[in-house]
């Protein structure tokens, strides 16, 4: 694991604060992918806890996605990369400051998870939609998909994907819907498949 205290480096580069956002996969909509797990989707595998983040998975199916691009939700800085193996694989963190025009400022983590590759270092800036890593299966744990959450707590302990409560975690596309892209509108069902309206993953 390697890190970096991303704040001293946001605060010197405040045009790296993020504005808006966009999807991590499949460009600004998401083109060609489906959510195979929702935001808060309670999984019987995890003993009925709830999904903290998104798993994102091409609509080909299967390991089809693998070594596809990852790209950064928004403007931040990198805080950490690591190798956890296990069922998280390779992650990527990233810290965002977010100011909005009313003046209210957002403190914001993204984590990229089970990835195949890691093209980005602890303290390096990012701009949204920018390349830093690929989709991976953390090691043939599961299918190629990229788990993907937002956080509202910054620096907490990674944790296990699922928990009890969904407390310092945001769903990404409901925040999308908010702060994302404005020319088509979008919904979480928008990405779901028929095919696998639970989740597989």
């Amino acid at each position: 694991m390697r890190t970096t205290d991303p704040f001293p480096i946001l605060k010197r580069y405040p045009t790296f604060h993020a504005i808006d956002f966009e999807f991590p996969v499949g460009g600004k909509y998401a083109d060609g992918y489906y959510l195979a797990q929702k935001f808060g989707t309670e999984n019987a595998k995890f003993g009925g806890r709830k999904h903290l983040g998104e798993d994102w998975n091409a609509l080909t199916g299967g390991d089809s996605d693998f070594a596809a691009p990852v790209y950064a939700f928004g403007n931040g800085v990198v805080s950490e990369i690591a190798d956890y193996g296990g069922g998280w694989g390779k992650v990527v963190r990233i810290v965002h400051i977010q100011n909005l025009a009313n003046g209210n400022i957002y403190h914001l983590e993204t984590v990229y998870a089970h990835l195949h590759t890691i093209d980005v270092e602890p303290g390096q800036l990012v701009k949204k939609t920018e390349w830093i890593g690929t989709i991976g299966d953390a090691e043939g744990s599961y299918p190629a998909h990229l788990h993907f959450e937002l956080r509202s707590k910054v620096g907490a302990p990674l944790g296990g994907g699922y928990g009890l409560s969904t407390d310092g975690f945001l769903p990404p596309t409901r925040w999308l819907m908010q702060y994302g892209p404005k020319e088509k509108s979008f919904n979480e069902e928008t990405f779901q498949w028929i095919g696998e309206k639970n989740g597989t993953l």
